[in-house]
């Protein structure tokens, strides 16, 4: 079973991380995530199985994984917006060149994200499996749906973010 595990391991890691990246932003995050999710598997009766259902598996791990870490970070920040006392106000010599691009960058960021959020779970999901480049049949295999449903799931997907994306860039970042 160990060399099972490290040839899953050695096949997969680069394809969790890059997954985990799309929907933390956050390369180190992706990371931890993917570690957990490995020894999640090193223990489970899935390593078993033929690839393409390990594959699946390790990819809903890594997904719900994932969120629940943006959640925990949502929620961290939640509470530091709370408690700060009062926010230094944006002064006009802050907002030039290189800086005011990376704060426009970082405003869409947040922007995908939170509108991101707000999908239903398995939307949020096949959006994110879709544009990491898998197929139709892997994501329908990690959500564990039929093929035919996936591009119905994409279609009110890539509806409702944009809708929410809409909202949140009109209103300012959520």
């Amino acid at each position: 079973m160990a060399d099972r595990f490290a040839e899953v391991f050695r096949r997969r890691y680069a394809e969790l991380v890059r997954l985990a990246g799309r929907i933390l932003g956050d390369h180190a995050e992706a990371e931890d995530v993917v570690q957990e999710t490995l020894t999640k598997l090193a223990d489970h009766e899935v390593l078993s199985r033929p690839d393409d259902e390990i594959a699946a598996w390790l990819r809903r791990v890594c997904i719900n994984a994932s969120f629940n870490r943006l959640r925990s970070r949502q929620r961290s920040a939640d509470r530091m917006r709370r408690s700060a006392v009062q926010d230094r106000p944006l002064r006009q010599s802050d907002a030039t060149g290189p800086q005011l691009a990376q704060v426009v960058r970082a405003e869409e960021r947040a922007a995908v994200r939170a509108a991101l959020a707000r999908l239903p779970d398995r939307q949020r999901a096949c959006l994110l499996l879709r544009h990491s480049g898998y197929r139709y049949a892997e994501i329908a295999a990690t959500l564990d749906v039929a093929e035919g449903s996936v591009g119905v799931l994409l279609a009110r997907g890539e509806r409702a973010f944009r809708t929410y994306y809409e909202q949140g860039t009109s209103d300012g970042v959520e």
